[in-house]
C-alpha cells in the first residue's frame, strides 16, 4: 500500500510531458549541434516532448586512410536545420545507404537526412542548409539556431503567403578588425577550446588555404 502511494506521488510530481515523451536517436554520422526548445545535449539520443522541435545537425564522417602513414579524411557538411513534429513514438535520424567513399563525399556536400519511426517508415520533416562562411570553429550553435528561427518568424510575418523557411542562410558573424597579435591569441584560444575532431577539421581547412 505504501509502495503504491509512493508511485502515485512520484507520478503527480513528474512533469506531464515526461509521461508521453519520445526518444530521438541519431545515427553516428549525424552530430547534434543545437536544439529548440533548448535542452542539455548528451549522447546520441534526446528525449522530446510532443510538439514541434527544431534541430541543428551536421553530417560528420571519417574515412580511414587507405595507406599507412596517411591521415584519415574527415567529411563535414554545413549545418542542417531540421524541423519535426514529435508524437509519442520513438524516432531515428539516419542517412540513406552509402556504400562507397565516393558516395559519402558526395553526400556530405548536400546531405538529406531520413527520419524513421519504430517500424522503419518515413516520417515527414523539413530540412534546409544553414551556410557558415569560413571555419566552423568557435561557433555558438545554440545562438545560431535561435537567430535562424527568429529570421524565419520575421520572414513569415512580413510575407504570410511564404513558407516557414524563407530566410536566407545566415553567415557567421563578422569578426571586428583586430591587431595581428590579438588575432593570433584568439585563434590559439579557439583551437585549444576545440574538440579533437574540430581541430582536425581546422588543420585540414588551413592546409587547403595555402
Amino acid at each position: 500500500m505504501k509502495f503504491r502511494s509512493l508511485m502515485i506521488a512520484l507520478a503527480l510530481l513528474m512533469p506531464m510531458g515526461w509521461a508521453h515523451a519520445a526518444t530521438l536517436k541519431l545515427d553516428p554520422a549525424w552530430q547534434l549541434l543545437a536544439i529548440a526548445p533548448e535542452q542539455t545535449l548528451t549522447g546520441a539520443a534526446v528525449v522530446l516532448t510532443p510538439g514541434e522541435h527544431h534541430l541543428l545537425v551536421r553530417y560528420d564522417e571519417t574515412l580511414p586512410a587507405r595507406v599507412n602513414g596517411d591521415n584519415d579524411e574527415t567529411l563535414s557538411s554545413e549545418p542542417q536545420l531540421i524541423t519535426l513534429s514529435v508524437g509519442e513514438q520513438d524516432l531515428v535520424l539516419t542517412t540513406p545507404s552509402l556504400g562507397s567513399d565516393a558516395q559519402k563525399r558526395q553526400y556530405a556536400k548536400l546531405p538529406k537526412a531520413r527520419l524513421l519511426d519504430g517500424q522503419g517508415s518515413e516520417v515527414a520533416m523539413t530540412q534546409r542548409e544553414v551556410a557558415i562562411n569560413g571555419l566552423q570553429l568557435g561557433v555558438n550553435y545554440q545562438q545560431l539556431l535561435a537567430s535562424q528561427l527568429m529570421s524565419s518568424t520575421s520572414a513569415v510575418a512580413a510575407a504570410p503567403a511564404a513558407t516557414a523557411f524563407v530566410a536566407a542562410p545566415a553567415s557567421a558573424p563578422a569578426t571586428p578588425a583586430v591587431g595581428g597579435a590579438s588575432l593570433d591569441a584568439q585563434l590559439q584560444q579557439l583551437f585549444l577550446q576545440a574538440t579533437p575532431e574540430q581541430r582536425k577539421r581546422f588543420v585540414s581547412w588551413a592546409v587547403q588555404q595555402f
